[in-house]
């Protein structure tokens, strides 16, 4: 949550703060001879099975008197939204994103999305007392993350914010569901509103019922300053969550930020970050493993580094989207895998992809072939036959000189941990600048989620003519096998 909400953290900084990681990571090589058995069959290339809207109108449109700054609210406008799907019944997908962003990032809630026929439909719900909007007490929300546990318990993340204060004060929240994403609780504190709370997100257990693990980071970009990133569990379903425990804590020239906690098959935790290091200039990847749970932390290891670059539209001067967010997912052997951007100027980009086999202790890269253009904004996941699932946007379409700045997008699929990649268009194209720059355009991050068997679950933002309520629109898209 930035801007009005965050004052001192200005898109622009944090849309430059991470592009990462070619230099000084070694290539990723492909199957090595003796890998290439146990490796699955291979299947044909994956495509867009479908394609549907899973926002709607905004249940917001008439405003939240008392929320301060709600006149700066545009109905219609969602954002970053997340997925996961429900290991108890997987034919139920649960989403997540933030409605009704406005020009100065003020949002009026984060709404959750359900669906139980795999996507074909979905009904959208508010989560109680999380805002004004919904019955409670912050001016806003943002930043919502939802995942789902192996006994079918969902989670839901986000922020909530005070905006009366200056620097504004942010709490990190978690509710959760017992049915699917349909219903959910008045959201529970694990984090104390502070100024500087930020990038939250949820990881239910893959093997423990009733276990969640949260991340987050507390950072405010004015140096020198000792900022944090921060951990807190659950063991009851979300009924309550442990006092904050720290996972790393930089130099006071350094941030942290946007965690994404996975789990290992041997229930080893890894905590998989950005971190920005204003004195030396560089953006980083780093990942921590927790060998007890989340009660306490290895130090950090770095999975690459790069000089931070800052990119502009050549026709407008406007910053172009990098948010520097990484994505992560681990395979059913164990592999660790981050998705990163890896753009070099304003028209050629990349999308690399880092990968560990001994649960983060070491990291090898590759980059996807065939993106032809500046990139920005991936998401990865792994199912279970180990495809490795990518989607993201990139400009390949568009036409300098035009009116529009053309985005798409798109997919690959690696069946052979990274060596080769297949790829295929999702959807588009559609104009960024019918969105906003301020909030990156399409926000911060995107979702993908393996589904059971082959295939993937991607929910994505779109801007006109693609959206059709509002400046943005949120798509679901389903992908699997070609039949």
């Amino acid at each position: 949550m930035r801007s009005r909400l965050f004052l001192t953290v200005g898109s622009t900084l944090l849309g430059s703060v991470l592009l990462l990681a070619s230099a000084s990571l070694p290539a990723m090589a492909g199957a090595r001879p003796n890998e290439v058995e146990d490796l699955q069959a291979q299947p044909g290339p994956y495509k867009v099975e479908d394609l549907r809207m899973a926002s709607g109108p905004s249940p917001f449109a008439g405003g939240c008197p008392g929320a301060r700054f709600d006149d700066m609210a545009i109905a219609g406008h969602e954002l970053e939204p997340a997925i996961t799907v429900n290991p108890a019944n997987p034919r139920n997908l649960i989403a997540t994103w933030k409605q009704d962003v406005g020009l100065a990032d003020q949002t009026r809630s984060d709404l959750v999305a359900s669906s139980l026929d795999g996507g074909k439909t979905w009904a959208r719900h508010t989560i109680p007392g999380l805002t004004v909007c919904t019955g409670g007490t912050a001016d806003a929300g943002s930043d919502p993350w939802v995942s789902a546990g192996r006994d079918g318990s969902v989670y839901f993340s986000g922020l909530s914010a005070d905006l009366s204060t200056d620097p504004p004060t942010t709490a990190v929240v978690a509710s959760h569901s017992n049915n699917g994403g349909r219903t959910w609780p008045t959201p529970v504190t694990v984090a104390a509103p502070l100024a500087g709370n930020e990038t939250d997100a949820v990881t239910g257990s893959p093997t423990l019922g009733r276990h969640a693990y949260l991340a987050w980071a507390n950072f405010l970009l004015t140096f020198p300053r000792t900022n944090s990133l921060e951990f807190s569990r659950t063991i009851d379903g979300g009924a309550t969550w442990s006092p904050p425990v720290p996972i790393d804590q930089p130099g006071p020239f350094a941030i942290d930020f946007s965690p994404k906690i996975v789990v290992l098959p041997n229930g080893t935790l890894l905590a998989v970050f950005a971190r920005f290091d204003a004195e030396l200039g560089l953006g980083t990847l780093q990942a921590a493993r927790s060998l007890d749970e989340g009660r306490t932390w290895l130090p950090a290891v770095q999975a690459g580094s790069k000089p931070v670059f800052e990119f502009h539209d050549p026709e407008t001067g406007a910053l172009l989207p990098q948010p520097g967010f990484p994505s992560t997912a681990v395979a059913p052997d164990g592999t660790v895998y981050i998705a990163f951007e890896d753009s070099r100027s304003p028209s050629s980009g990349a999308i690399g992809v880092a990968r560990s086999r001994d649960g983060g202790r070491t990291w090898t890269r590759t980059t996807v072939p065939g993106v032809r253009a500046f990139a920005f904004e991936p998401a990865i996941a792994v199912d279970s036959h180990g495809t490795i699932g990518l989607i993201w946007y990139d400009l390949r379409n568009d036409r300098p000189g035009d009116a529009a700045l053309t985005a798409d997008v798109w997919f690959a699929q690696s069946d052979d941990r990274g060596g080769s990649w297949r790829q295929n268009h999702v959807a588009g194209p559609f104009d960024l600048r019918t969105a906003l720059p301020s909030v990156n355009y399409v926000g911060e991050y995107q979702g993908l989620a393996a589904l059971r068997g082959r295939g993937f679950a991607a929910i994505f933002t779109v801007a006109a003519p693609l959206a059709k309520d509002g400046p943005t629109d949120i798509l679901f898209a389903r992908i699997g096998p070609a039949r």
